[in-house]
């Protein structure tokens, strides 16, 4: 009877031991035997636009009115990463399964709150990677400037333009000419009354001057329009894919303003792309869209990333108006993925 037991224990067990999840999940998630991290495979290069120096010889400093950091690694093989970015109060996370992290960082948080577009400059920050099955390595830096987006590498985006005279299609002056692109009514539809300015009046997060538009007259849908030229925008990106490249901008409208719209179009082979939203909000909010969620009243998406213009809408949303005021600012194109992700 005792041998009997003994032979249903050792079967038992037998079973357990093939069963065992450790043994069938752990080899699959942690790296191989000879994989080690060192805060020495922890790389952080001050980046200004395409050129980098290496964060130790730049005082452990990253100076955000010039640029940001460019933060890598090479594993050597395929693992699960974790990169934390934290001050203690602001964060930005990445994570990944890959065998190269990549990442270009210019002083973003994970979240848009508080009208921030930067981390505080007041704070020691910690950069930290984990490599699961791992122990975390860590680095610490300094910022110091505010980020203007006006250096930045192509992997990571492109400002198009802000009304400080910043990005690849800047404004010419403090006030619009003719250099700056194309402005009108909609004189057909009975708009007589017709302005754009420059104006600080009520600056958005990035600052200084904004655009405004202002129409009045019949009530319509559409009161007018400002476009920019953009040739050669595609030549500048790092990618072609419609579905990686997102537009941010900020937009407000009036106080108490009913029926206005955010209208935003990008013309591509002389077609009209646009994305409209109704201004339902107080004050100046980032809209990120990705380039693929252009449209024409077809349904087709933009087909390419080929803009030959940027196109800013005075329109009523969801009924017509006979007097609207709209405010844009800061135009920039990320790659991979919107500027905020929360």
């Amino acid at each position: 009877m005792k041998i009997k037991n003994i032979f249903q224990v050792g079967l038992f067990a037998g079973i357990l031991s093939a069963c065992n999840p450790v043994e069938e999940v752990g080899p699959l998630i942690c790296p191989t035997d000879s994989f080690s991290l060192t805060t020495s495979d922890l790389i952080i290069e001050v980046v200004s636009g395409e050129t980098e120096t290496p964060l130790e010889l730049s005082n452990n400093e990253v100076d955000l009115s010039t640029g940001g950091a460019h933060i890598s690694s090479d594993f050597g093989e395929v693992v699960d990463w974790e990169l934390t970015i934290s001050n203690g109060s602001q964060e930005k996370n990445y994570s990944g399964k890959s065998a190269v992290m990549d990442i270009f960082w210019y002083g973003q948080p994970n979240k848009f709150e508080n009208s921030k577009l930067q981390f505080d400059v007041d704070k020691e920050i910690e950069v930290s990677l984990t490599v699961v099955c791992h122990e975390k390595v860590t680095k610490n830096l300094n910022i110091v400037g505010t980020q203007n987006f006006s250096s930045l590498n192509s992997k990571y985006g492109i400002l198009l333009r802000d009304w400080d005279k910043n990005g690849s299609f800047p404004i010419d002056s403090n006030h619009f000419t003719v250099a700056d692109g194309w402005e009108g009514e909609n004189e057909p539809g009975g708009i007589t009354v017709w302005n754009l300015d420059y104006l600080d009046d009520f600056s958005s997060p990035a600052g200084g001057k904004y655009i405004q538009l202002h129409g009045s007259g019949t009530p319509n849908w559409y009161l007018g329009s400002h476009s920019f030229p953009t040739d050669g925008l595609g030549d500048l990106l790092s990618s072609q894919n419609v579905d990686s490249l997102y537009v941010n901008v900020m937009v407000s409208s009036e106080e108490g303003a009913e029926n206005t719209g955010s209208q935003i179009a990008l013309q591509v082979a002389g077609e009209n792309y646009s994305k409209v939203e109704d201004i339902n909000w107080t004050g100046w909010k980032l809209l990120s869209y990705k380039f693929s969620d252009f449209s024409k009243n077809s349904g087709a998406s933009v087909p390419n990333s080929n803009v030959q213009s940027f196109i800013l809408q005075l329109g009523a949303s969801p009924e017509q108006s006979s007097n609207l005021k709209v405010r844009y600012d800061f135009i920039l194109v990320t790659v991979g993925a919107p500027l905020f992700e929360q």
